[in-house]
């Protein structure tokens, strides 16, 4: 299991999904070269052996950097088993950039919110009750 976040570029900020409107797209955020860079400032050692697939393992936990098909790329999609120290890398990520982090179980967007990591301490809490484990007091 993972704490998926969607990564793109949107034609303005949004702060909800619900905001979406129906003629907003992803827009390119560069090609897959760039995109590695990118990924590779914030999160060094990511591998790269499937150019649509990133695997990075650090301090905090794992994260699978999922490209989109496309070049340029229009989206990723991170798929995170870490704690809580994940949030900030990758808001800042998106901040350089100019990307939004939509956390896909809340619908909101992690660099918009005053407590980024919120949404992933929430779905671990959610999680450990699903697999019927006591979470740490």
């Amino acid at each position: 299991m993972s704490w998926d976040v969607f990564v793109c570029k949107f034609s303005r900020t949004y702060t909800h999904v619900g905001q979406i409107g129906n003629d907003e797209s992803c827009l390119p955020m560069g090609s897959r070269a760039q995109i590695q860079a990118a990924i590779a400032d914030l999160f060094a050692d990511t591998g790269w052996s499937d150019p649509t697939w990133g695997r990075y393992q650090g301090p905090f936990g794992s994260v699978g950097f999922n490209l989109s098909d496309h070049d340029p790329v229009n989206s990723i999609m991170l798929h995170v088993r870490a704690g809580a120290g994940i949030a900030a890398p990758i808001v800042e990520l998106c901040r350089r950039h100019g990307w939004q982090a939509m956390d896909t179980s809340a619908g909101t967007f992690l660099e918009q919110m005053p407590v980024p990591e919120q949404g992933l301490e929430q779905w671990m809490a959610y999680r450990a009750q699903v697999l019927g484990q006591r979470q740490a007091p």
